[in-house]
């Protein structure tokens, strides 16, 4: 058996019946040498009745469980990371569940780019929707790609999954927490290592993702009000990454326009005017209008 080397970590809020199915992929892995860590972000419906007998029952693998006041997603992942004591994570969300060979997976990865002394961030793998197919397809047959190689050079647009070395994410983490705001994307720390490291693609599926009605991502035009700063900060972080399309920079330029709209409106703090070079100058009108149309999308469908 291998020594214990990965974390898993689900951050969860109110989804004590989805991380059911999460609970039950971790029991059926080939190999079960990890970590699993659940974090409750303040939930409230029967999460501490559904958990419970999972850290009663013995297992192959072992079960944390933490619990704190509801701050968002983001902050679960600073409460997660800052109990890892493995050498790579994967944050599994709790409406979805890993693939049945997942774990073997990571770790014949771990074992051939240690062999071959690769130096990367992590690993990247596919997802894949529970009829099986694959989120954007099957990956390039590349050896290492970096985030935005795969967004723009690859034009993979599927959702992905990621496994991180615990060396690589510690220079930045704990991710910011902003006061206030509970939309913090951890894809903020994601970019940063991209500009450090690249990932050992493979090309194989790491988990099922089943999408929710009530998803994050069915609420991103009424997180862009509410969170303007961390969304403003994130913009920022996409305006780093090298070699991006110059029309994605102006995009992100407008939204920073927007989201400093909203933080000045709120009397938020953390975000500079954007006056500090051409591209936002430039981006500044089409900003407004982005601005005015998300709070006319709000309005009409959040009421």
């Amino acid at each position: 058996m291998d020594e214990c080397r990965l974390t898993i970590f689900t951050p969860v809020y109110n989804r004590a019946d989805c991380i059911v199915h999460c609970y039950e992929s971790m029991l059926r892995q080939s190999n079960q040498n990890f970590v699993w860590i659940i974090v409750d972000d303040g939930s409230t419906d029967h999460l501490d009745d559904v958990v419970r007998p999972w850290l009663e029952r013995a297992a192959a693998f072992r079960i944390e469980f933490y619990r704190k006041e509801n701050r968002g997603m983001y902050t679960a992942y600073n409460l997660a990371l800052s109990h890892v004591e493995t050498d790579y994570w994967v944050c599994i969300d709790s409406d979805d569940w890993l693939a049945d060979d997942a774990v073997d997976i990571i770790y014949r990865a771990i074992r051939y780019s240690e062999s071959k002394n690769i130096n990367i961030s992590g690993f990247v793998g596919l997802d894949a929707e529970p009829d099986g197919k694959i989120c954007g397809g099957r990956f390039p047959q590349v050896r290492t790609a970096s985030l935005m190689d795969l967004k723009f050079r690859y034009k993979h647009q599927g959702d992905i999954k990621v496994v991180y070395r615990t060396a690589a994410s510690a220079p930045f983490l704990p991710m910011p927490e902003i006061s206030g705001e509970k939309n913090f994307n951890p894809y903020y720390i994601m970019l940063q290592m991209d500009r450090e490291a690249p990932l050992l693609v493979i090309n194989q599926v790491l988990c099922i993702v089943d999408y929710q009605p009530d998803g994050m991502s069915s609420r991103v035009f009424r997180q862009y009000e509410d969170s303007p700063v961390s969304f403003g900060m994130l913009r920022l972080q996409f305006l780093q990454m090298p070699d991006i399309p110059f029309w994605f920079r102006y995009r992100q330029c407008m939204h920073y326009v927007s989201s400093w709209l909203f933080a000045v409106k709120q009397h938020r703090k953390g975000l500079r005017a954007p006056f500090f070079s051409m591209e936002m100058l430039l981006a500044f009108l089409p900003g407004v209008l982005l601005h005015l149309y998300i709070i006319f999308r709000n309005c009409r469908y959040h009421k």
